[in-house]
């Protein structure tokens, strides 16, 4: 029951109620109830305490959840119940009189500004709650045409390399990493998106339980995800085809920290047969290298006997100042090793 009241309260509140409704009027009542308990109340701790001080409050709740006409009646219920129910009945000494009549008159002068500044917040909120509707709508939209593009991309792929099945692969597997990456972002409101959400996502196709990630999660800003991403998924990819991944006993320990703005992050392949140093520049290389320059990206990368170590430090760009970043979660730094159905991609060019 006291949870329902409460889901009930913070639908009121949240929503609001019709203005000039029954409802809005019975709950304006109800405020100057609540208000006249409250100042019974006080006048047993103090019998001096001010009149119209808890009608104060009612009026304010009942404006922003009813409206001007719920205010109103709540201030006019509130000052006829404070007179006759906590004012003396001495109206012939003439000091007296004119007390009352200053409180009255400024209680109906706060009241006015009181309901006048609910119905300003409850206009603002009004208007803020339909530029979120057209902000949302607009979001799917896009999500909903980002994705129509990607399937005709891929279909466009698949028809023109009919006959080269391992390049029709690579690329297929590209596209849906983005098509991965883009729902991250719209989940996140185009805020950004928790760098072990990128990592799983990326690393779940070849079978978590082959990767190790350690780290204190961190929030990346939405300018710095796809390209993250894509250097994930292209690691990944290399050491499924080349490296660690292509043995069953081959494991990749990924580690990252936040130094000031710079995020550094640690590929360390184990297990995998010898690297041999590229002979050439492929995707891979030219995707590390352009796709993190706008965010002073450094590789630096060494071919150690039994595997790859990649060490990548990026500056974490700032949100947009309209654009709130999205909430931290807080999070011990941990190694977390999860179960997922293994696959693996195809890749032709990666950063050897």
């Amino acid at each position: 029951m006291v949870r329902q009241a409460m889901d009930w309260w913070r639908a009121i509140w949240g929503l609001g109620l019709r203005p000039n409704s029954p409802a809005a009027l019975v709950f304006a009542l109800g405020c100057v109830v609540v208000a006249t308990l409250v100042r019974i109340g006080l006048g047993w701790v103090s019998p001096d305490s001010a009149v119209f001080a808890p009608y104060y409050s009612a009026t304010l709740v009942a404006a922003l959840v009813g409206g001007v006409g719920a205010g109103a009646a709540a201030a006019l219920a509130g000052s006829i119940v404070a007179l006759w129910l906590f004012v003396p009945p001495d109206w012939t000494i003439v000091p007296f009189v004119k007390e009352q009549v200053v409180s009255v008159l400024l209680y109906g002068i706060s009241c006015v500004v009181i309901i006048w500044a609910a119905e300003s917040y409850r206009g603002l909120l009004c208007r803020l709650r339909d530029q979120e509707a057209i902000r949302q709508l607009l979001n799917h939209e896009l999500d909903h045409r980002i994705k129509n593009i990607l399937a005709s991309v891929q279909a466009i792929v698949n028809q023109s390399l009919r006959g080269q099945a391992d390049v029709r692969k690579t690329l297929g597997a590209r596209i849906a990493a983005l098509a991965a990456t883009n729902d991250l972002l719209v989940k996140s409101d185009w805020c950004g998106a928790s760098l072990g959400e990128i990592l799983t996502r990326e690393f779940s196709p070849y079978g978590l339980t082959r990767f190790r990630l350690a780290g204190e999660d961190v929030e990346c800003p939405a300018a710095i995800v796809i390209p993250l991403a894509l250097v994930m998924h292209e690691l990944a990819t290399n050491a499924s085809k080349y490296g660690a991944l292509s043995r069953p006993e081959g494991r990749v320990d990924v580690a990252w920290q936040v130094e000031g703005d710079r995020l550094v992050l640690q590929w360390v392949e184990r297990g995998g047969p010898a690297p041999q140093p590229p002979t050439r520049s492929g995707f891979g290389t030219t995707l590390l290298r352009r796709s993190l320059r706008p965010f002073d990206g450094v590789v630096e990368t060494r071919f150690e006997p039994d595997g790859l170590r990649l060490r990548l430090a990026v500056t974490l760009p700032r949100a947009a100042p309209d654009v709130p970043a999205a909430p931290a979660r807080e999070a011990p730094r941990v190694a977390r090793v999860i179960p997922s159905p293994s696959a693996s991609h195809d890749l032709r060019e990666a950063p050897r």
